[in-house]
Protein backbone atom coordinates (compact mmCIF):
# COMPACT_ATOMS: atom_id res chain seq x y z
CA UNK A 1 0.00 0.00 0.00
CA UNK A 2 1.20 3.50 -0.27
CA UNK A 3 3.15 5.37 2.20
CA UNK A 4 1.31 8.05 4.20
CA UNK A 5 2.26 11.97 3.42
CA UNK A 6 4.00 14.21 5.63
CA UNK A 7 0.30 15.93 5.70
CA UNK A 8 -1.22 12.79 6.85
CA UNK A 9 1.31 11.60 9.10
CA UNK A 10 0.77 14.75 10.79
CA UNK A 11 -2.91 14.67 10.86
CA UNK A 12 -3.07 11.51 12.42
CA UNK A 13 -0.51 12.56 15.21
CA UNK A 14 -1.11 16.06 16.45
CA UNK A 15 -2.85 16.66 19.82
CA UNK A 16 -2.46 19.75 20.65
CA UNK A 17 -6.11 21.89 20.74
CA UNK A 18 -5.65 23.08 17.77
CA UNK A 19 -5.45 20.45 15.87
CA UNK A 20 -7.75 18.30 13.94
CA UNK A 21 -6.52 15.22 15.69
CA UNK A 22 -6.74 16.80 19.42
CA UNK A 23 -10.20 18.10 18.84
CA UNK A 24 -10.89 14.16 18.25
CA UNK A 25 -9.72 13.34 20.88
CA UNK A 26 -10.95 16.17 23.34
CA UNK A 27 -13.92 13.96 22.43
CA UNK A 28 -13.35 11.45 25.24
CA UNK A 29 -12.24 10.88 28.41
CA UNK A 30 -8.74 10.18 29.44
CA UNK A 31 -7.35 8.94 32.97
CA UNK A 32 -4.45 11.18 34.15
CA UNK A 33 -3.23 9.92 37.51
CA UNK A 34 -3.68 6.74 40.00
CA UNK A 35 -5.87 8.08 42.63
CA UNK A 36 -4.83 8.96 45.82
CA UNK A 37 -7.60 7.09 47.14
CA UNK A 38 -7.38 3.90 45.75
CA UNK A 39 -7.27 1.61 48.59
CA UNK A 40 -6.77 -1.45 46.33
CA UNK A 41 -3.81 -3.45 45.00
CA UNK A 42 -1.64 -1.15 42.90
CA UNK A 43 2.07 -1.75 40.88
CA UNK A 44 4.47 0.01 39.34
CA UNK A 45 6.01 -0.86 35.45
CA UNK A 46 9.49 -0.98 35.90
CA UNK A 47 11.70 0.76 32.93
CA UNK A 48 14.37 2.17 33.46
CA UNK A 49 15.98 3.11 30.13
CA UNK A 50 17.09 6.48 29.85
CA UNK A 51 15.12 9.20 28.32
CA UNK A 52 14.30 12.80 28.49
CA UNK A 53 11.41 14.68 29.27
CA UNK A 54 11.21 18.96 29.51
CA UNK A 55 14.75 18.14 29.23
CA UNK A 56 15.68 16.61 32.21
CA UNK A 57 17.13 13.16 32.43
CA UNK A 58 15.17 10.58 33.64
CA UNK A 59 13.63 7.21 33.35
CA UNK A 60 10.02 6.46 32.41
CA UNK A 61 9.49 4.79 35.65
CA UNK A 62 10.76 8.40 37.58
CA UNK A 63 8.57 10.57 35.25
CA UNK A 64 5.09 8.33 35.49
CA UNK A 65 6.09 8.11 39.33
CA UNK A 66 5.92 12.00 38.99
CA UNK A 67 3.26 13.27 36.67
CA UNK A 68 1.00 10.49 36.95
CA UNK A 69 0.59 8.89 40.77
CA UNK A 70 -1.45 11.16 42.60
CA UNK A 71 -0.73 11.15 46.31
CA UNK A 72 -3.28 14.56 47.51
CA UNK A 73 -0.73 17.88 47.09
CA UNK A 74 -1.17 19.82 43.89
CA UNK A 75 0.58 17.97 40.68
CA UNK A 76 1.54 18.86 37.69
CA UNK A 77 0.45 17.36 34.78
CA UNK A 78 0.79 17.76 30.73
CA UNK A 79 -2.27 16.39 29.35
CA UNK A 80 -3.11 16.74 25.32
CA UNK A 81 -0.25 19.36 24.95
CA UNK A 82 -2.11 21.28 27.86
CA UNK A 83 -0.32 22.45 30.87
CA UNK A 84 -2.30 21.71 34.24
CA UNK A 85 -2.43 21.50 37.54
CA UNK A 86 -4.48 18.53 39.52
CA UNK A 87 -5.49 19.06 42.94
CA UNK A 88 -7.62 17.61 45.82
CA UNK A 89 -9.44 21.14 47.79
CA UNK A 90 -9.78 20.48 51.37
CA UNK A 91 -13.09 19.28 51.75
CA UNK A 92 -12.29 16.48 48.70
CA UNK A 93 -13.48 17.71 45.65
CA UNK A 94 -11.07 17.30 42.44
CA UNK A 95 -10.00 20.02 40.04
CA UNK A 96 -7.84 20.04 37.31
CA UNK A 97 -6.78 23.63 35.98
CA UNK A 98 -4.72 25.96 33.04
CA UNK A 99 -1.49 25.70 35.60
CA UNK A 100 -0.81 29.53 34.92
CA UNK A 101 -2.79 32.12 37.56
CA UNK A 102 -4.29 34.53 35.17
CA UNK A 103 -3.51 36.90 37.19
CA UNK A 104 0.49 36.97 36.48
CA UNK A 105 1.03 33.67 35.50
CA UNK A 106 2.92 32.52 38.00
CA UNK A 107 2.64 28.40 38.69
CA UNK A 108 -0.38 26.57 40.37
CA UNK A 109 1.25 23.98 40.66
CA UNK A 110 2.66 25.62 44.27
CA UNK A 111 -0.92 26.66 44.62
CA UNK A 112 -2.65 25.98 48.10
CA UNK A 113 -5.65 24.34 48.33
CA UNK A 114 -8.37 25.89 50.68
CA UNK A 115 -11.56 24.47 51.97
CA UNK A 116 -13.35 25.22 48.71
CA UNK A 117 -10.64 25.76 45.78
CA UNK A 118 -7.12 26.01 45.20
CA UNK A 119 -5.21 29.85 45.77
CA UNK A 120 -2.51 30.85 44.13
CA UNK A 121 0.72 31.44 46.24
CA UNK A 122 1.58 34.38 44.75
CA UNK A 123 -1.32 36.62 44.88
CA UNK A 124 -4.29 34.36 46.68
CA UNK A 125 -6.50 34.16 43.57
CA UNK A 126 -8.45 31.66 44.59
CA UNK A 127 -10.39 29.35 42.26
CA UNK A 128 -12.89 26.33 42.46
CA UNK A 129 -13.09 23.05 40.04
CA UNK A 130 -15.21 25.35 37.58
CA UNK A 131 -12.38 27.39 37.66
CA UNK A 132 -14.78 30.38 38.64
CA UNK A 133 -13.12 33.08 41.21
CA UNK A 134 -13.81 32.89 44.61
CA UNK A 135 -11.54 35.22 46.21
CA UNK A 136 -8.57 37.95 45.27
CA UNK A 137 -7.38 38.84 48.77
CA UNK A 138 -5.35 42.31 47.31
CA UNK A 139 -8.01 43.85 45.88
CA UNK A 140 -10.65 46.35 47.80
CA UNK A 141 -13.65 44.70 49.37
CA UNK A 142 -16.38 46.02 47.66
CA UNK A 143 -14.55 45.26 44.09
CA UNK A 144 -16.00 43.33 41.91
CA UNK A 145 -13.46 42.15 39.87
CA UNK A 146 -13.00 38.43 40.60
CA UNK A 147 -17.10 38.22 39.26
CA UNK A 148 -15.05 39.23 35.54
CA UNK A 149 -12.42 36.42 35.74
CA UNK A 150 -12.90 32.84 35.09
CA UNK A 151 -10.01 30.84 34.85
CA UNK A 152 -9.60 27.28 32.29
CA UNK A 153 -10.85 24.21 34.03
CA UNK A 154 -11.92 20.56 32.89
CA UNK A 155 -14.48 17.89 34.31
CA UNK A 156 -12.62 15.13 36.62
CA UNK A 157 -14.10 11.86 37.71
CA UNK A 158 -12.74 8.69 40.05
CA UNK A 159 -13.27 5.40 38.83
CA UNK A 160 -11.70 2.33 38.81
CA UNK A 161 -8.68 3.75 41.03
CA UNK A 162 -7.62 6.68 38.57
CA UNK A 163 -8.69 10.05 37.85
CA UNK A 164 -10.09 11.05 34.96
CA UNK A 165 -10.53 14.12 32.73
CA UNK A 166 -12.34 15.63 29.34
CA UNK A 167 -11.06 18.29 27.52
CA UNK A 168 -13.38 18.78 25.60
CA UNK A 169 -16.25 21.46 24.78
CA UNK A 170 -19.78 21.34 25.90
CA UNK A 171 -21.64 18.26 28.01
CA UNK A 172 -19.19 15.45 28.87
CA UNK A 173 -19.69 12.32 27.28
CA UNK A 174 -20.02 9.01 29.42
CA UNK A 175 -17.46 7.26 30.49
CA UNK A 176 -17.44 4.04 29.28
CA UNK A 177 -18.35 1.32 31.96
CA UNK A 178 -15.74 -1.52 30.91
CA UNK A 179 -15.77 -3.80 34.06
CA UNK A 180 -12.16 -3.83 34.12
CA UNK A 181 -12.85 -0.47 35.92
CA UNK A 182 -16.25 -0.59 36.55
CA UNK A 183 -17.78 -4.11 37.73
CA UNK A 184 -18.11 -3.99 42.00
CA UNK A 185 -16.86 -8.00 42.41
CA UNK A 186 -13.56 -9.68 41.92
CA UNK A 187 -10.38 -7.97 42.60
CA UNK A 188 -8.77 -5.05 40.42
CA UNK A 189 -5.27 -4.11 40.83
CA UNK A 190 -4.27 -0.73 39.36
CA UNK A 191 -0.87 0.14 38.07
CA UNK A 192 0.74 3.11 37.13
CA UNK A 193 2.37 2.12 33.49
CA UNK A 194 5.40 5.17 33.01
CA UNK A 195 5.36 7.77 30.73
CA UNK A 196 6.53 6.52 27.62
CA UNK A 197 8.81 8.63 24.51
CA UNK A 198 6.35 8.11 22.29
CA UNK A 199 3.62 9.95 20.01
CA UNK A 200 0.15 8.19 21.31
CA UNK A 201 -0.32 6.90 17.87
CA UNK A 202 2.67 4.70 17.63
CA UNK A 203 1.84 3.04 20.56
CA UNK A 204 -1.76 2.41 19.68
CA UNK A 205 -0.81 0.79 16.17
CA UNK A 206 1.01 -1.71 18.14
CA UNK A 207 -2.93 -3.17 19.53
CA UNK A 208 -3.84 -4.00 15.65
CA UNK A 209 0.00 -5.44 14.31
CA UNK A 210 -0.55 -9.18 15.75
CA UNK A 211 2.07 -10.52 14.16
CA UNK A 212 4.84 -8.99 16.18
CA UNK A 213 3.29 -11.35 19.04
CA UNK A 214 4.75 -14.31 17.28
CA UNK A 215 7.96 -12.66 16.74
CA UNK A 216 9.54 -10.03 19.38
CA UNK A 217 7.37 -11.86 22.18
CA UNK A 218 8.59 -15.18 20.52
CA UNK A 219 11.54 -15.01 21.88
CA UNK A 220 13.24 -14.08 25.25
CA UNK A 221 9.35 -13.86 27.18
CA UNK A 222 7.25 -15.77 29.92
CA UNK A 223 5.13 -16.36 26.33
CA UNK A 224 7.63 -17.66 24.03
CA UNK A 225 6.27 -21.72 24.75
CA UNK A 226 2.91 -19.99 23.22
CA UNK A 227 3.50 -17.26 21.35
CA UNK A 228 6.41 -18.39 19.64
CA UNK A 229 4.49 -19.11 16.47
CA UNK A 230 3.61 -16.58 14.21
CA UNK A 231 -0.26 -16.33 14.22
CA UNK A 232 -2.93 -16.31 11.42
CA UNK A 233 -4.31 -12.36 11.82
CA UNK A 234 -8.07 -10.86 11.01
CA UNK A 235 -9.87 -8.26 12.38
CA UNK A 236 -13.27 -7.07 12.83
CA UNK A 237 -14.25 -3.25 13.40
CA UNK A 238 -17.71 -2.57 14.91
CA UNK A 239 -18.43 1.35 15.99
CA UNK A 240 -16.26 1.27 19.52
CA UNK A 241 -13.29 -0.73 17.86
CA UNK A 242 -11.42 -2.99 16.26
CA UNK A 243 -11.04 -6.69 17.70
CA UNK A 244 -7.94 -8.41 16.58
CA UNK A 245 -7.62 -11.96 16.34
CA UNK A 246 -4.82 -14.28 16.34
CA UNK A 247 -4.80 -17.93 15.53
CA UNK A 248 -2.17 -20.37 16.28
CA UNK A 249 -3.41 -24.18 15.54
CA UNK A 250 -5.85 -24.95 18.24
CA UNK A 251 -4.95 -21.77 20.80
CA UNK A 252 -7.11 -19.02 19.71
CA UNK A 253 -6.68 -15.14 20.94
CA UNK A 254 -8.68 -11.63 20.90
CA UNK A 255 -7.84 -8.50 22.08
CA UNK A 256 -9.88 -5.42 20.99
CA UNK A 257 -9.06 -1.72 20.74
CA UNK A 258 -11.45 0.76 22.45
CA UNK A 259 -11.41 4.31 20.99
CA UNK A 260 -9.63 6.41 20.95
CA UNK A 261 -6.60 4.77 22.87
CA UNK A 262 -8.11 1.73 25.08
CA UNK A 263 -6.24 -1.95 24.44
CA UNK A 264 -8.43 -4.39 26.06
CA UNK A 265 -7.06 -7.96 26.53
CA UNK A 266 -6.70 -11.13 28.52
CA UNK A 267 -3.19 -10.67 30.63
CA UNK A 268 -1.27 -13.50 30.84
CA UNK A 269 -1.07 -14.71 34.48
CA UNK A 270 2.29 -14.32 35.99
CA UNK A 271 4.58 -17.36 36.76
CA UNK A 272 2.79 -19.64 34.24
CA UNK A 273 -0.42 -20.62 32.69
CA UNK A 274 -3.75 -20.66 34.87
CA UNK A 275 -6.79 -21.53 33.55
CA UNK A 276 -8.93 -18.28 35.12
CA UNK A 277 -9.76 -14.97 32.96
CA UNK A 278 -7.39 -12.17 33.83
CA UNK A 279 -8.90 -9.23 32.25
CA UNK A 280 -6.52 -6.43 31.44
CA UNK A 281 -7.16 -2.92 30.07
CA UNK A 282 -3.89 -0.74 29.04
CA UNK A 283 -4.98 3.21 28.68
CA UNK A 284 -2.49 5.70 26.58
CA UNK A 285 -2.93 9.29 27.62
CA UNK A 286 -1.27 11.57 25.22
CA UNK A 287 0.98 13.94 26.64
CA UNK A 288 2.15 16.14 23.92
CA UNK A 289 3.36 14.95 20.28
CA UNK A 290 6.11 13.22 21.66
CA UNK A 291 5.31 11.96 25.00
CA UNK A 292 2.29 9.22 25.91
CA UNK A 293 1.51 8.06 29.72
CA UNK A 294 0.29 4.94 30.09
CA UNK A 295 -2.16 3.02 32.77
CA UNK A 296 -2.70 -0.13 33.13
CA UNK A 297 -6.02 -2.02 35.35
CA UNK A 298 -6.25 -5.61 36.13
CA UNK A 299 -9.25 -7.05 36.58
CA UNK A 300 -9.75 -10.78 38.03
CA UNK A 301 -13.52 -11.39 38.19
CA UNK A 302 -15.16 -14.16 40.22
CA UNK A 303 -16.47 -17.38 38.08
CA UNK A 304 -19.63 -19.21 39.77
CA UNK A 305 -19.04 -16.33 42.53
CA UNK A 306 -16.00 -17.83 43.35
CA UNK A 307 -12.68 -15.94 43.37
CA UNK A 308 -9.52 -18.25 41.99
CA UNK A 309 -7.34 -20.15 44.24
CA UNK A 310 -4.17 -18.63 43.22
CA UNK A 311 -1.51 -21.74 43.19
CA UNK A 312 1.52 -21.26 44.91
CA UNK A 313 4.72 -19.46 43.61
CA UNK A 314 2.04 -17.53 41.14
CA UNK A 315 2.03 -13.44 41.98
CA UNK A 316 -1.15 -11.38 41.75
CA UNK A 317 0.16 -8.06 41.04
CA UNK A 318 0.13 -7.14 37.41
CA UNK A 319 3.61 -7.06 36.38
CA UNK A 320 5.46 -9.62 37.59
CA UNK A 321 6.55 -12.34 35.06
CA UNK A 322 5.39 -10.78 32.23
CA UNK A 323 7.48 -7.38 32.39
CA UNK A 324 10.01 -9.19 29.82
CA UNK A 325 6.70 -8.29 27.47
CA UNK A 326 6.24 -4.81 28.00
CA UNK A 327 10.07 -4.01 27.73
CA UNK A 328 10.03 -5.61 24.45
CA UNK A 329 6.72 -3.75 23.38
CA UNK A 330 8.48 -0.34 24.78
CA UNK A 331 11.96 -0.52 23.00
CA UNK A 332 10.04 -1.70 19.75
CA UNK A 333 7.81 1.38 19.82
CA UNK A 334 10.21 4.34 21.04
CA UNK A 335 12.81 3.55 19.13
CA UNK A 336 10.23 4.44 15.74
CA UNK A 337 11.13 7.65 16.21
CA UNK A 338 9.14 10.98 17.94
CA UNK A 339 6.35 11.28 15.74
CA UNK A 340 7.18 8.20 13.73
CA UNK A 341 8.23 9.36 9.75
CA UNK A 342 5.13 7.17 7.74
CA UNK A 343 6.63 8.62 4.79
CA UNK A 344 9.40 5.61 4.45
CA UNK A 345 7.33 2.77 5.79
CA UNK A 346 6.62 -0.13 3.46
CA UNK A 347 3.41 -2.13 4.83
CA UNK A 348 2.66 -5.82 4.13
CA UNK A 349 -0.18 -8.37 3.93
CA UNK A 350 -0.73 -8.52 7.04
CA UNK A 351 -0.48 -4.70 8.37
CA UNK A 352 -3.92 -4.68 6.91
CA UNK A 353 -5.20 -3.77 10.76
CA UNK A 354 -3.20 -0.70 10.58
CA UNK A 355 -4.61 0.38 7.49
CA UNK A 356 -8.21 -0.12 9.09
CA UNK A 357 -6.99 1.97 12.41
CA UNK A 358 -5.47 4.56 10.15
CA UNK A 359 -8.93 5.08 8.07
CA UNK A 360 -11.40 4.64 11.53
CA UNK A 361 -9.17 7.40 13.04
CA UNK A 362 -9.79 9.53 9.94
CA UNK A 363 -13.20 8.92 9.93
CA UNK A 364 -13.35 10.30 13.73
CA UNK A 365 -11.80 13.46 12.92
CA UNK A 366 -13.58 14.07 9.46
CA UNK A 367 -17.09 13.57 12.27
CA UNK A 368 -15.71 16.17 14.33
CA UNK A 369 -15.29 18.37 11.64
CA UNK A 370 -18.73 18.22 10.32
CA UNK A 371 -19.45 19.15 14.32
CA UNK A 372 -21.06 15.60 15.09
CA UNK A 373 -19.53 12.85 17.86
CA UNK A 374 -17.37 9.99 16.36
CA UNK A 375 -17.28 6.82 16.84
CA UNK A 376 -16.96 5.42 20.45
CA UNK A 377 -18.85 8.45 21.96
CA UNK A 378 -21.30 7.62 24.24
CA UNK A 379 -24.27 9.64 25.70
CA UNK A 380 -27.70 9.11 26.47
CA UNK A 381 -29.71 6.42 27.49
CA UNK A 382 -27.92 2.72 27.82
CA UNK A 383 -24.62 5.04 28.35
CA UNK A 384 -24.36 3.21 31.76
CA UNK A 385 -24.66 0.16 31.21
CA UNK A 386 -21.93 -2.68 32.33
CA UNK A 387 -19.46 -3.59 29.33
CA UNK A 388 -18.24 -6.96 29.91
CA UNK A 389 -14.88 -7.86 28.51
CA UNK A 390 -15.65 -11.43 27.87
CA UNK A 391 -17.03 -11.37 24.49
CA UNK A 392 -14.77 -9.56 22.97
CA UNK A 393 -11.39 -10.60 24.40
CA UNK A 394 -10.73 -13.90 24.70
CA UNK A 395 -7.60 -16.29 25.44
CA UNK A 396 -7.39 -20.14 24.88
CA UNK A 397 -5.90 -20.64 28.07
CA UNK A 398 -7.81 -18.34 30.18
CA UNK A 399 -11.59 -18.65 29.89
CA UNK A 400 -14.46 -18.54 31.83
CA UNK A 401 -14.80 -22.62 30.46
CA UNK A 402 -11.77 -23.75 31.67
CA UNK A 403 -12.14 -21.93 35.31
CA UNK A 404 -15.48 -24.04 35.67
Amino acid sequence: TRMLSAHENALLTQVGPESDCGKWLRCFWFPIALSDRWDGPRAQLQLDDPMMFNNVAGTPTEFGEKFATFSGPPMAVRILGEDLVLYRDLSGTLGLMDRSCPHRNSSLEFGRPRERGLACPYHGWTFDERGICLAMPGEPADSNFKEKVKHVAYPVLEQGGLIWAYLGTGAPPALPQIDVIAANDGIRITENFCLWPANWFAIVENSVDQVHTGILHGEGSSRSDVWGKVPEVDWNEDGFGIQTVQIRGDYHRTNYLRFPTTILLNQPWPGGNFDWPRYSAIFRTPVDDDNTLLFHVTYVPPVNGKLPEIPDGMDLPAAGQVQTLFEQDYRAIVTQGRPVDRTRERLGTTDRGIIMLRRKVQAGIDAVRNGNDPEGVMRGEGADTLLSSQELVTDGLMSVAAAE
